[in-house]
């Protein structure tokens, strides 16, 4: 008998620890000090210091403001995500380690980003498993960055350079250009992490989905996983002009299924859960956070999550199935709207119809095998 695995519409419960009985591993998490590491914020932190509240008001003169709506609050950009901050965000749950996924290591040599994981390795101990690290696939001195990266350190299995571009104003663009993944420069580079035997993670924005389809198709021999489920900008509210309507919301959800849909046909291609709760999905949950430095108010709770996330994290189940989809945090962008429990304990209430051997597959044993953490790069040993 096949087993029902519809995601119920009764209210769930509200207890973020109980309900999560397998160890996890958190597939995407990002770390920084903009303080001690090159940051694009860090010279406006290294004047105002401590202080949020100065850097709360001087922001909007500083940064555009579709880059100050996709993070939320500022103040989470400036501040450190340590691993002592994610430590605590962790509590309570099983939580075997987690995967870096690079943040913002702003160089002005591209082949100076293998810095970042080197700064990685000094700070972290066994718990990091992996390291997704920064890369320029066009760059023409790519294999040598790569290289570096593996210098760097035993944990590097792949690469992120960004895909995101959004074409509307008010949505902030990660990359130079919405075609970044069809120059021939670039695709060169992604062939080359399938020869070496490295991951990708693609990150875009919905509308860019199409695209990514057709780079999977002309290279089937590079593993990727799509990062946050491709971001549907505006699905959940109003966001950057878009959204505006719940017409509009509904053929935004609409077109985000049918892409997902078309790429599950990919056998190299997985997905995370993760992402989610950005602002720029438009649920607008970071408008209800507490104090500065601090995770959104307790008034955000697993019951309404569940809600908000049950279409995307049910179609990603249907379309790709136990064995290709990651859940994961994105902490600390994610950090802006809920707290780490609040958002597994959704994760836990989403997943609850499913078994103990397949929950132990979401949230553990396919981030291992894609990230290849169990291989010769794996530690053993304390925390870090």
């Amino acid at each position: 008998m096949t087993q029902d695995h519809s995601i119920s519409a009764a209210a769930p419960t509200s207890t973020a620890t109980s309900a999560l009985d397998v160890s996890v591993i958190d597939a995407h998490v990002h770390l920084w000090d903009p303080l001690s590491t090159p940051r694009v914020v860090s010279p406006l932190v290294r004047i105002l210091g401590k202080r949020p509240t100065w850097m709360a008001r001087v922001a909007p003169f500083l940064f555009p403001r579709a880059t100050l709506d996709f993070v939320g609050r500022s103040d989470f950009v400036v501040s450190p995500h340590l691993p002592g901050d994610l430590r605590r965000e962790q509590a309570g749950f099983d939580v075997r380690g987690f995967v870096h996924i690079q943040a913002g290591w702003h160089v002005r040599d591209p082949l100076q980003l293998d810095g970042e994981t080197s700064w990685l390795e000094s700070l972290c101990g066994p718990d990091l498993l992996a390291i997704v690290g920064a890369a320029d696939l066009a760059h023409p001195r790519l294999a040598e960055l790569l290289e570096r990266h593996r210098a760097a350190s035993p944990r590097f299995v792949g690469v992120r350079d960004m895909l995101a571009f959004h074409s509307g104003k008010g949505v902030m663009s990660w990359c130079s250009s919405a075609t970044r993944s069809e120059d021939p420069a670039w695709r060169r580079g992604f062939a080359l992490l399938g020869e070496d035997d490295l991951s990708f993670d693609a990150w875009c924005y919905a509308e860019q989905l199409p695209q990514l389809s057709r780079l999977l198709e002309a290279h089937p021999g590079t593993r990727v996983v799509l990062d946050h489920l491709g971001t549907p900008v505006a699905a959940g509210g109003p966001f950057g002009g878009l959204g505006q309507g719940a017409v509009d919301r509904e053929r935004i959800l609409a077109d985000w299924r049918a892409q997902i849909r078309d790429l599950a046909r990919h056998p190299q291609l997985s997905v995370k859960i993760s992402g989610l709760l950005m602002p720029v999905l438009g649920f607008a949950l970071h408008t209800r956070a507490g104090a500065a430095g601090k995770a959104a108010s307790p008034a955000v709770g697993v019951n309404e999550i569940v809600v908000r996330l049950r279409p995307f994290v049910e179609h990603a189940l249907e379309t790709f199935g136990v064995d290709r989809c990651i859940f994961a945090s994105n902490f600390p962008m994610d950090k802006v709207s809920l707290d780490w429990a609040t958002l597994f304990g959704a994760y836990a209430e989403l997943t609850a119809s499913y078994s103990a051997d397949e929950r132990r597959r979401l949230f553990h044993d396919n981030a291992a095998r894609f990230y290849r953490i169990d291989g010769p790069h794996a530690l053993t040993g304390a925390r870090c």
